[in-house]
């Protein structure tokens, strides 16, 4: 008996210790991440492009004639809803943006802990409500709070409801990282797939009678634009090898893909969302918002295993590496758990 209760004790301190260390490494990352913003980023893409462009779309101005302090990437769908926060003074309109995104933040969390049961909601809801990309990105006022929402919609929501808030992602904030989960949903859920890309093209042909065409061919030159220029933030392996990353990131994104067709539901999901991590020519911090669903299988079987990851994740420039080590470690334990099943 005293030996069961040992191995109890032995067990529990360990897994106290795993998880101490995991919120430990949150608490650095998110730290780390708010320190940069107090040193300037505070909501720049918000405060330098979003709200120029929605007022830029009320005066009949060119959206995607750029200067040193202005560069709108979006899509003419997206400036017109940010023609919501034209009229107010910067600081009105960055907070407004802020309580904007924090509710679609949490709402994001709420659906993701539904899954989960007991004491474990409450810890799905704070991992996803704090996790460290989400955070990335509410700090510098980009848009990727909502790309989270809508990959855990793929996740737990119904194919019409999740296709069609997918569609609607690509129409307003399209990036390269997202089509490779676009391609993986028409092939593999397709349903949801189709539903994205119905909503994708009645937006577009609408947008190109709303807006005109020669709108839609100024978007599609700042898609170009990225691969003539360098990014301070690019914690991508093209940030750090340069032409040479590109290439052995396209590789590793073909490899992740290939695994993501081989697999239905979530893993597969999870593993098209690290191949367009990786696929990317630029990576910032809070397109890593994804990471999020791609790790919730491995979560469910082998959690210990993800111990290591928020701090390996905080070594930014090697974060492609660790995407991929997480897809091959999930691979393996979701296997591992199969055979234990059957056993």
């Amino acid at each position: 008996m005293s030996s069961l209760v040992r191995t109890v004790a032995i067990v529990t301190r360990r897994r106290r210790f795993l998880l101490q260390l995991t919120a430990a490494s949150l608490i650095v990352y998110i730290a780390i991440v708010i320190s940069l913003g107090f040193r300037g980023d505070w909501a720049i893409d918000f405060s330098c492009c979003y709200q120029q462009a929605g007022q830029r779309l009320l005066d009949g101005g060119d959206l995607y004639a750029w200067s040193e302090s202005y560069t709108f990437r979006y899509t003419p769908w997206a400036a017109l809803v940010f023609v919501v926060f034209a009229p107010f003074v910067e600081w009105v309109a960055v907070l407004l943006w802020l309580l904007i995104k924090a509710a679609a933040l949490v709402a994001a969390a709420a659906l993701f802990a539904r899954a989960w049961n007991g004491a474990n909601r409450t810890l799905a809801f704070g991992l996803a409500a704090l996790f460290p990309p989400a955070m990335h990105d509410l700090m510098i006022g980009n848009v990727s709070s909502f790309t989270l929402a809508v990959e855990i919609m793929l996740i737990r929501l119904r194919p019409a409801i999740a296709g069609t808030a997918f569609g609607l992602l690509m129409l307003l904030f399209p990036k390269p990282h997202l089509v490779p989960v676009l391609v993986w949903l028409v092939v593999r859920q397709t349903r949801t797939g189709m539903y994205a890309v119905a909503v994708g093209a009645i937006g577009l042909i609408i947008g190109v009678a709303v807006f005109g065409l020669d709108v839609w061919i100024g978007f599609l030159g700042t898609l170009r634009e990225p691969l003539g220029r360098e990014f301070t933030a690019n914690i991508g392996l093209s940030g750090l090898l340069g032409p040479a990353g590109v290439v052995l990131s396209a590789l590793l994104a073909a490899g992740l893909f290939a695994m993501a067709l081989l697999r239905r539901g979530p893993e597969g999901l999870g593993y098209a969302i690290l191949s367009g991590i990786v696929l990317g020519p630029y990576t910032f911090i809070h397109y890593l918002v994804g990471v999020l669903v791609a790790a919730e299988p491995l979560l469910r079987v082998r959690p210990r295993r993800l111990a290591a990851f928020p701090f390996l994740f905080l070594i930014a420039p090697l974060s492609h590496v660790w995407s991929v080590f997480l897809a091959l470690v999930t691979w393996v334990s979701r296997r591992d758990a199969g055979s234990d099943a059957s056993a």
